[in-house]
């Protein structure tokens, strides 16, 4: 499968690399073609990796996953472009928060509450197929559950069934054995609004190596 990762951050840069450590073909989107980060990580893959601008690796791909800062969702997604993506899978791992004002950030008004980032991507991608996942957990543990002892869970949502299917058997991958369909992609609203308290508990707990279990009864 050929994944386009845009964001050359710590988040673009551990889903990137686990991707081609399965075997998928990567390349790495930033805003320029000439990214020092994305060359630097090309050149410590391999073959199976590549990097290039936002619009070009999308284009190339089958699989998009938007790993950039989320308050910058919107203006990515145009770089990218709504005829590189039409039709494919779009995996949003972003959150929206609002940097500005210090820690700890808040989530940005008009991409929370009534609305989400995942959403927007969609409005703003309208012939995408966007899946909201694994923005409720450190990077590290998106891609190796197992860091964590026990069962812990992930979530997705959307409003193609096809490519929420995609995305299952993505995650399944990355080591998830059951993950929650929260429903349609408005549910990205309750999974975003989660960070707050996940920023919260990070503080408290003093690591990042904790995770989400829903206990049924």
């Amino acid at each position: 499968m050929r994944y386009a990762v845009l964001g050359t951050g710590m988040v673009g840069h551990t889903l990137a690399t686990k991707l081609v450590s399965l075997g998928h073909e990567v390349r790495m989107g930033a805003r320029e073609a000439s990214n020092e980060k994305a060359a630097a990580w090309v050149k410590r893959q391999g073959n199976q990796a590549g990097h290039g601008t936002f619009a070009a690796v999308a284009a190339w791909a089958e699989r998009v996953i938007f790993a950039v800062n989320g308050a910058q969702i919107e203006a990515v997604a145009t770089a990218a472009g709504d005829d590189a993506l039409a039709g494919k899978t779009v995996i949003d791992v972003t959150n929206p928060l609002d940097m500005t004002q210090g820690m700890p950030p808040v989530l940005i008004a008009h991409l929370s509450n009534t609305n989400s980032a995942g959403e927007a991507l969609q409005t703003a991608l309208p012939s995408a197929k966007v899946v909201k996942t694994l923005n409720t957990m450190n990077h590290e543990i998106m891609v190796n559950p197992g860091k964590i002892p026990g069962e812990h869970d992930v979530f997705l949502s959307g409003d193609h069934e096809d490519a929420k299917a995609d995305v299952r058997g993505l995650l399944v991958e990355f080591g998830w054995r059951d993950p929650i369909d929260l429903g349609p992609l408005a549910a990205a609203r309750g999974t975003e609004g989660m960070m707050p308290f996940w920023l919260r508990m990070w503080s408290l707990h003093g690591s990042a190596d904790f995770n989400y279990r829903i206990v049924r009864a």
